[in-house]
């Protein structure tokens, strides 16, 4: 690539400096013994992955694909929630999880007894149908981190939110990444499924450009919670004793690393005290003056 060019502040140059660039591997089975190469935009901090990606060859392991609503997804996702319905949302509202996996997240919305919750992620064969109806929640979760262009996915789920309705987005932080120590941030850079990772200044101004009005900020990650095993810092800890392999994450029996590292059992209780990544989030409502598209 000759030329290095930001999709988010549109910074370009053909020599990008040394301390801006670097490569890491990847943090699942099939993709941790490749380096992915990274360009971190010295304006905004936006980390791209600068390599080009066949995203149906990625998305058609993906491990994450995989996970079920177990203690882990039920703390996390308990937390999730609680900032939904915080924002007004109620068991009657129509909810769309935009980018929703293998659909974690609709089935613990339907265990809460939501009535009218859809999923749309288009490496998903379940829910690869594209939504022909708007909503009075979009969720867009761990999402824009994803794709190629995280401006017109946002402008996509502002789209499918009906006027009054709320639209949700959070994402990874890339600000505290130093290029020249990527090994430390593996669980965040997720290679090379992370495409391009924002900042929360950046994440805002793309909110800002949706027109929404904002209801609500927040910089923690929604994984930190005071639920045993549910934050942020002991994933991330269990993730290094497991060598940062995402599949062998997700496999229970590694659970049997916690009793050769007794370390873990503090971050399980008490990792929420000592986060070791942030992952911002906004909450927007979409005006009522702001007309109906579908």
């Amino acid at each position: 690539m000759s030329q290095y060019k930001c999709l988010i502040c549109g910074y370009e140059t053909d020599a990008p400096e040394a301390g801006d660039v670097g490569a890491c591997r990847g943090n699942t089975a099939r993709f941790r013994d490749r380096l992915h190469n990274l360009w971190k935009c010295p304006n905004c901090f936006t980390i791209h992955n600068i390599d080009p990606v066949d995203f149906e060859d990625i998305y058609r392991d993906y491990p994450l694909n995989k996970r079920c609503l177990d203690i882990y997804a039920r703390g996390t996702l308990s937390n999730l929630l609680r900032r939904l319905r915080r924002a007004g949302l109620t068991k009657q509202a129509s909810i769309l999880d935009y980018g929703c996996g293998n659909g974690v997240f609709v089935q613990y919305l339907e265990e809460k007894s939501y009535t009218d919750v859809s999923g749309y992620d288009p490496f998903v064969a379940a829910y690869s149908k594209q939504p022909e109806r708007q909503f009075d929640c979009v969720v867009g979760n761990d999402v824009i981190e994803h794709v190629a262009d995280p401006r017109q996915t946002i402008r996509e789920c502002s789209e499918l939110v009906r006027p009054g309705g709320l639209l949700y987005l959070g994402t990874a932080d890339s600000e505290p990444v130093k290029m020249n120590d990527l090994e430390s941030h593996l669980m965040r850079l997720h290679q090379p499924f992370h495409r391009l990772i924002v900042t929360e200044k950046a994440l805002h101004a793309l909110a800002e450009e949706t027109g929404f009005e904002f209801v609500r900020s927040y910089r923690r990650s929604y994984m930190d919670t005071l639920i045993p095993f549910s934050n942020y810092r002991f994933l991330d800890e269990f993730s290094r004793a497991l060598g940062h392999d995402m599949d062998l994450m997700l496999d229970p029996a590694s659970a049997k690393v916690m009793l050769r590292r007794p370390r873990l059992w503090f971050y399980a209780f008490w990792g929420y005290f000592f986060p070791s990544a942030f992952e911002p989030a906004v909450v927007l409502r979409r005006p009522l003056n702001q007309g109906a598209s579908k």
